[in-house]
């Protein structure tokens, strides 16, 4: 056998395999990536029991902080067409949205924050997110986030939100 011809099928199958390989992580990644599409597109018809004007209260699971900052006051309105607004302390929150959660097996509203949450303290995060179960009696418990953007945030602040309808 030829020296030359050797080298060339050796060189022809670590093509073939570096071919295989990429092909192999395009498909895990096309398949990852349909995979999060159908589970982003979730159930909305339990969103309807949201609908009217919700107050409450919630408090940081961080002990040190809450005893620093206080119970935090909620308010919240869902419109029948999904539009929502509502407040954490002294500031708003707008461009909110809310969905269902099928990772939390709950609901989640985001939004952005606007305003000073405690007027008295620096204490300042741009983004909310709500994790909510469904309601009981009148009755919404879950979780807030409160941080700086929607992907990681180191100084994310979370807690126990309890909600209550308006009659």
């Amino acid at each position: 056998m030829n020296p030359g011809t050797l080298l060339w099928s050796t060189s022809s199958l670590a093509y073939k395999g570096s071919k295989m390989k990429l092909r192999s992580k395009l498909i895990a990644v096309l398949t990852l990536s349909l995979c999060s599409q159908v589970l982003g597109q979730g159930d909305t018809v339990n969103l309807d029991q949201f609908i009217g004007d919700w107050y409450g209260e919630g408090h940081f699971y961080n002990v040190n902080l809450s005893a620093e900052l206080g119970i935090l006051r909620f308010t919240l309105r869902v419109t029948a067409d999904m539009k929502i607004s509502g407040s954490v302390g002294n500031a708003e929150f707008v461009d909110t949205e809310i969905e269902v959660d099928e990772w939390n097996d709950g609901y989640m509203i985001k939004g952005t924050v606007t305003g000073k949450i405690f007027p008295n303290n620096e204490f300042h995060k741009k983004r909310i997110t709500v994790l909510l179960k469904d309601v009981h009696d009148d009755v919404i418990v879950g979780d807030f986030h409160l941080a700086s953007n929607f992907i990681f945030d180191f100084s994310m602040r979370p807690g126990e939100i309890t909600l209550r309808k308006n009659p």
